[in-house]
């Protein structure tokens, strides 16, 4: 038995499971310390290896720094003795003796030296990005060529024809309502109706033209054909039907049928900057790995795609769009003239009395619309001003009658010129839809932007080849 007091060594009570599980655990340890050791390595040794290309590269940089600085110096040798023996004097330089193939010092030299290789930096990217940019160049000039034939172009022609035919009615319609508020009512015709209406059916009723444009015209009453409404109804209706045929073939509906024709696509257009973006991209990579000459092929190659742009924006294409907008608002804007005078006549509109006298400040004098040359000759003012005359004085109706007609046929007159001035635009605009860009023009521009930069490639990897050559 133990005895209190008696010193004697300590007995540890523990089992075999104990053991075997504190052996387990120490062999665990072991092994989280020798993977921990490991991890340590492997870290150590990749700092290493960056630390060593680093090393290679710096060494190759400076080791760059001093091959030209004696190609410089050797350059500079050659010079100074040909400019002393063209001027006859001696100069006593010693000749320096070709520098002799460099030895392998040590491993970090025999890096530097094959850094020093030939190849051309970002080789694979470079040329990547130049098959990239021209796959893209072809497919954008090949869409940015795209045109409609000939036959897509007859709705602009049916529609901008349809116009012109409207407006001779609308002048029709004038004419029947100077007659009507002069006492001499125009008939009607067979159908019923006014001439001049009769007349705007038929030009809506062709292939091509929308057939809701004529239901509203069909309804138009012929007021103006005799004595049956009162004569403000009567100038009412014919204001509301002469809009009607202005407006039942729209310019929206001719602006429409215009963008139809659009020349390229901009699928196209996004294709051809894109190719230029990445062109300039590659010219960045490359200028910033030291390739200077492949750099710059790549920066003349991406100058180049301007040929490709330039032929997709349809400089011409834009200029006849515009020419037809102006060509088509100058008829349309002279009838809106002889609308205006024709309203104070039948008393649609009334004047102040400063606007009546007859002086420069007069309304009949007054020639805002006719101001962009719609009027060359002066022969619409000079009738707008004798109706003014008519209309203050204490004329008859016959006389009212006569300068009111006059002032319609003289507008008709000043007009002709000007439809054929919007046939010639709208002759323009079918071109410019059908006939493609110039092909030397894309032929030259397509092969520099695809050629230039793989010429670049080969010339920078000469120009390193002469650098290394001793």
């Amino acid at each position: 038995m133990t005895i209190i007091g008696e010193d004697l060594p300590d007995v540890e009570d523990t089992t075999v499971e104990e053991l075997r599980a504190q052996q387990e655990q120490l062999e665990q340890a072991r092994r989280d310390l020798a993977d921990r050791a490991r991890e340590e390595r492997e870290r150590a040794e990749q700092q290493l290896a960056a630390e060593r290309r680093r090393a290679e590269r710096e060494l190759a940089r400076r080791q760059r720094e001093i091959d030209d600085a004696e190609r410089r110096l050797l350059r500079t040798e050659r010079r100074l003795r040909k400019e002393a023996a063209s001027s006859g004097r001696h100069v006593d330089l010693p000749r320096r003796p070709r520098r002799a193939a460099r030895r392998s010092d040590s491993e970090l030299l025999d890096a530097a030296r094959a850094e020093l290789s030939t190849r051309v930096p970002r080789l694979g990217l470079a040329a990547t990005l130049a098959l990239g940019a021209g796959l893209l160049l072809a497919l954008g000039s090949t869409l940015s060529t795209d045109r409609v034939e000939q036959e897509q172009t007859q709705p602009l022609t049916v529609l901008d024809t349809a116009q012109a035919d409207l407006r001779d009615a609308v002048s029709s319609l004038d004419s029947e309502l100077v007659r009507y508020a002069t006492g001499d009512p125009v008939p009607p015709d067979d159908a019923g109706r006014l001439p001049s209406v009769t007349a705007a059916l038929e030009v809506l009723g062709r292939e091509g033209i929308d057939p809701y444009a004529a239901e509203r015209l069909s309804e138009a009453e012929p007021g103006l054909s005799g004595d049956a409404v009162s004569p403000v109804r009567a100038a009412t209706a014919w204001q509301d039907t002469r809009r009607d045929m202005a407006s039942a073939v729209s310019s929206w509906d001719v602006e429409r049928e215009i963008e139809e024709l659009r020349p390229g696509s901009a699928l196209g257009t996004l294709l051809l900057w894109a190719g230029a973006l990445v062109l300039v991209v590659a010219a960045v990579v490359l200028l910033r790995a030291g390739a200077k000459v492949a750099s710059a092929f790549f920066v003349l190659a991406a100058l180049s795609t301007s040929l490709l742009v330039v032929q997709d924006t349809q400089p011409g294409w834009r200029r006849a769009v515009v020419a037809h907008e102006e060509a088509s608002d100058r008829p349309a804007g002279l009838q809106q003239v002889v609308e205006d005078d024709l309203r104070v006549m039948v008393g649609l509109r009334s004047l102040d009395p400063w606007q009546t006298e007859d002086d420069e400040y007069g309304y009949w004098n007054q020639h805002y619309g006719l101001e962009d040359g719609s009027d060359p000759d002066g022969a619409l003012a000079q009738a707008r001003a004798d109706l003014g005359r008519v209309l203050t004085g204490d004329s008859s109706q016959e006389e009212q009658r006569t300068a009111a007609l006059d002032l319609v046929a003289a507008a008709d007159e000043v007009r002709d010129p000007l439809e054929a001035d919007l046939v010639t635009a709208r002759e323009a605009v079918v071109a410019e839809s059908t006939t493609g860009p110039s092909a030397g023009l894309l032929g030259a521009g397509l092969g520099l932007a695809v050629l230039l930069p793989f010429a670049g490639l080969g010339a920078e990897s000469l120009a390193r080849r002469r650098r290394e050559t001793p």
